[in-house]
């Protein structure tokens, strides 16, 4: 009697001790929480403002507004009166790609009726009756600039110029762009339309995540029909630095008399991307190598990466112990030339089985100079099933 009590009381006090451990939370306590109860996660590297380092010397900007941002994390790296609302002109048409692009499918045909015709300013002289694509009327928006292929377009996408001014303002707000009013599809100066530098930096980065948007702002040259003449009509991107400066990626210049001079650009160079914007500006091609040159002579884009070698006690498993990962994230932080990001690593003490692969398990946080970051998952690299034991073994323990 004495040796059954030995073996059954430690059996149902550990299983007391386990049930009470399986209420534990699997983050330290110390571990910020969100809304839901869950531990909080950036989703991805956190935007910074950076226009403080680095800056001596200047930019060499005389632009009415301006901001340089970095791509992947929106961080500020300059800004120059980046939340004064102005006109945009032609880099309006930045936000009608995008949404044409979200709207109808590129090989849709669009035939060219009379309300499409006769816009003012640059255009593709689009004829009644001719048929194009909407991926031959995107690269007309794109690199001639046409007028008329943006109201071709809009009447496309929602059969009036001011529907699709209104589907560009929805897009605008679920943006969270506060600053930005659409009144048509070209960027003609008119009452309400406007944005901000900053929020035409943030707009431009969500458009540059559609891999033919990107592939249009950086094509040179193209050919298109012209009264369904094949290759008759010849565009020319208007972008002045496109073909001149190193791993310049496109984007959007623009001009009208009220608005002055607006150009948009986003360049790569190891790794960073980067996006300036100038509004009102007198020197685009000057302002915006200035401004790119210094962003990358400055800044650099610093991997955050957890590494190998991280493991978890496992209790109640198969083997002693579970290793973790990153699964596979691949951030970077855009940080000032030779800094690092410190790295902390926030797990449980252990880990009970039941775990399949790929679960997160635990986060590493990533700062900078007190600021954060962002945050990595650290999920199980293996499944860590549960070490099932007979009722006998339980009870008498498994044998030797």
């Amino acid at each position: 009697m004495k040796n059954w009590r030995k073996r059954v009381l430690p059996f149902l006090l550990c299983t007391v001790v386990l049930c009470a451990g399986m209420a534990l939370p699997l983050f330290p306590a110390s571990a910020p929480v969100g809304a839901d109860g869950e531990p909080a996660d950036s989703g991805g590297v956190a935007a910074l403002d950076l226009s403080a380092y680095g800056a001596e010397g200047g930019y060499g900007v005389n632009a009415g507004s301006a901001i340089l941002i970095d791509a992947a994390s929106g961080s500020v790296l300059f800004a120059q009166n980046a939340d004064l609302q102005r006109g945009m002109a032609s880099t309006t048409k930045i936000m009608t790609a995008l949404v044409v692009l979200e709207t109808l499918k590129p090989e849709t045909v669009v035939t060219v009726t009379p309300e499409m015709t006769g816009a003012e300013g640059s255009s593709l002289y689009l004829q009644v009756g001719e048929h194009l694509t909407v991926e031959q009327l995107l690269y007309g928006l794109l690199l001639e600039s046409g007028n008329d292929a943006a109201e071709a377009l809009a009447i496309a996408c929602d059969g009036s110029v001011e529907a699709f001014a209104e589907r560009m303002n929805a897009k605008a707000k679920s943006l969270g762009l506060t600053h930005t009013h659409f009144a048509n599809p070209h960027g003609l100066s008119a009452a309400g339309h406007y944005t901000t530098a900053r929020e035409l930096a943030l707009l431009t980065r969500e458009a540059l995540q559609d891999p033919l948007f990107r592939e249009m702002v950086s094509t040179y040259r193209m050919k298109i029909p012209y009264q369904d003449q094949p290759g008759a009509r010849s565009l020319t991107n208007h972008n002045p630095i496109l073909t001149k400066y190193d791993g310049l990626i496109g984007v959007k210049t623009g001009w009208t008399t009220a608005d002055g001079k607006c150009f948009v650009t986003a360049a790569e160079r190891n790794g960073l991307t980067l996006i300036a914007v100038t509004l009102g500006d007198t020197n685009i091609s000057a302002t915006h190598t200035s401004l790119l040159d210094r962003g990358f002579d400055r800044f650099e884009a610093v991997p955050l990466r957890v590494g190998d070698g991280l493991f978890l006690p496992l209790v109640g498993g198969k083997q002693p112990f579970l290793a973790l990962s990153d699964g596979g994230v691949e951030w970077t932080a855009c940080l000032p030339k030779g800094e690092t990001a410190d790295a902390k690593v926030e797990t449980p003490a252990f880990v009970y089985a039941g775990v399949r692969q790929g679960d997160a398990v635990g986060r590493v946080a990533f700062t900078w100079n007190g600021q954060t970051l962002g945050t990595v998952p650290l999920c199980a690299d293996e499944d860590a099933p549960v070490r099932r034991l007979s009722f006998w073994e339980k009870l008498f323990g498994a044998e030797e």
